[in-house]
């Protein structure tokens, strides 16, 4: 690999994660997500896309009680962080959306099943990455590999690619209104149609 001419060249400081119990290994801290890294994650995780599952099951709400996507979208975010978070009281519901709760239970019940095995693989693939980009001699490293690690390795894996992350300035956890409305029109386009007045 070619050497730039830093002016000030990267630390690559080390950090050691895990416990005697589960094994402790060193990850070099680049200040960032590599690119390749990020590749590497996306490229894993292609097929699992929380956007499109909430929408696919927004766009059915909205369908069924004639309100807008957006709408049972924020309904269902609200009501999944209530189930997932177990604190239910700190969360304000109307009657007609306690109603709904009760009508798409299943529904509810699937998505937050869905998004607990999703963030179950995104850490699982994110500390892959991280082994086998970062950790010489681990080139073939792979999410099934990682899979077999114990919990707690791979979530301090998982904290140190978040605070790489955060080091780098990266927030990308504010999504425009108008964007989401539009992805939920797109993943359906006949049920955008059918909702125009």
């Amino acid at each position: 690999m070619a050497k730039l001419p830093f002016k000030v060249a990267p630390a690559f400081e080390p950090v050691e994660v895990g416990n005697p119990k589960v094994g402790i290994i060193e990850i070099p801290l680049f200040g960032d997500l590599t690119v390749r890294e990020q590749s590497w994650i996306n490229d894993q995780l292609a097929t699992n896309s929380t956007f499109l599952e909430i929408a696919r099951i927004s766009n059915k709400v909205a369908k069924a009680q004639k309100i807008d996507p957006l709408a049972a979208h924020r309904f269902l975010t609200k009501t999944v962080a209530a189930a997932l978070a177990r604190k239910e009281d700190d969360f304000k519901f109307t009657e007609k959306e306690e109603n709904w709760r009760v009508k798409y239970a299943r529904e509810i019940e699937e998505l937050c099943a869905f998004l607990l095995r999703n963030q179950w693989d995104r850490q699982a693939v994110t500390a892959a990455a991280l082994i086998r980009f970062r950790v010489d001699g681990m080139d073939d490293f792979t999410a099934d590999d990682a899979r077999n690690l114990g919990q707690t390795l791979i979530q301090e894996i998982y904290a140190v690619a978040l605070n790489e992350q955060t080091a780098s300035g990266d927030d990308d956890s504010g999504e425009d209104e108008d964007q989401v409305r539009e992805d939920l029109g797109k993943s359906t386009p006949e049920l955008t149609e059918s909702l125009q007045p």
